[in-house]
């Protein structure tokens, strides 16, 4: 017969994490390969590869972009403003009652310092400490650290692992601007499948834990390589065994190609149920259409009820 985790339950096949437009934050529109958002107050044009279709919006709403960047062939791009790159921005966020003070900045990947279609996930992730109480959280490729934030926020002691030390110091300055309480962040300099190998053996368990893998990347030191179709079930695996017993653990992924299904059928392998996934999408501001964003699955006793309390229905 079958080995027993190739059974474990299937997760609810549309369970989506919706990230709705929030104060500081809107997709004002999406097509062909760009995004149109209002960031901050600073109207942007972004790359972007889910919008395959038609924009909504006519040209006139596109033009009055304050800055728009353009993609190189080596993964990079350029912006190229209107008047000046505004440089830093504080975008406040209210979170259980906390103002968390998030520094954006408009970096050459085109990035700004937040994935927007995470918001729903740093909800989930605030909620499920708020659930447990003082506890130890994980935030694992972290970025700069809205969801490591939104755990301190309600209480947690924060372990935020990133392999750049850039990103480690931005997110330092969005926490000390912030609203914190009794919770805290540490911020650790650190290849992510490095730092869970030191975890287990030193027997360290996490209870509520994020990880949110890029397609490509490399550790703290340059052969310290990451692939996502290589090593996924690796790093699985290294979650399942920090993963403290009554913990929640929140697996994403934006890879081209890596669906809900797939994340599920990794964590089943590494001995874990998936109790609910699905996918990440952005809504628009103004009209129904949702932009695809990544997939999630999420294991603990709790992860279902905890998704369900930060779902909202899909526009009609």
């Amino acid at each position: 017969g079958f080995h027993s985790s190739t059974r474990r339950r299937k997760p609810d096949p549309m369970t989506d994490l919706i990230a709705r437009p929030f104060t500081g934050y809107q997709l004002l529109d999406s097509g062909l390969g760009r995004r149109l958002e209002d960031i901050a107050g600073i109207r942007v044009d972004r790359a972007s590869p889910a919008p395959v279709w038609s924009p909504r919006l006519d040209r006139s709403h596109w033009s009055q972009a304050q800055g728009r960047v353009e993609r190189r062939a080596d993964g990079g791009g350029t912006w190229i403003w209107r008047d000046r790159d505004p440089g830093a921005l504080p975008l406040p966020y209210v979170i259980g009652g906390r103002r968390l003070n998030l520094e954006l900045r408009f970096t050459s990947f085109g990035h700004v310092g937040i994935f927007p279609e995470q918001e729903p996930v740093w909800r989930l992730l605030h909620a499920a400490v708020a659930a447990r109480g003082r506890c130890k959280g994980l935030n694992l490729f972290g970025y700069t650290g809205a969801a490591s934030l939104a755990m301190a926020a309600a209480g947690a002691e924060v372990f935020h692992v990133d392999s750049a030390k850039g990103v480690l110091s931005w997110g330092k300055t969005s926490a000390e601007a912030s609203d914190l309480g009794e919770g805290g962040v540490r911020w650790v300099h650190e290849d992510c499948l490095a730092f869970l190998d030191h975890s287990i053996r030193k027997g360290f368990r996490y209870d509520v834990i994020c990880a949110d893998p890029p397609a490509w990347g490399h550790g703290k030191t340059k052969d310290q390589q990451w692939r996502i179709e290589d090593h996924l079930q690796t790093l699985a695996e290294r979650l399942v065994g920090v993963l403290a017993p009554g913990g929640l653990l929140v697996l994403c992924a934006h890879a081209p190609g890596i669906q809900r299904d797939a994340l599920a059928n990794v964590l089943a392998a590494a001995g874990a149920e998936t109790a609910v996934a699905g996918d990440l999408v952005q809504a628009h501001a103004e009209d129904p259409r949702l932009m695809p964003a990544g997939v999630y699955a999420a294991s603990g006793a709790d992860a279902k009820a905890l998704v369900d309390a930060c779902t909202a229905p899909r526009p009609t």
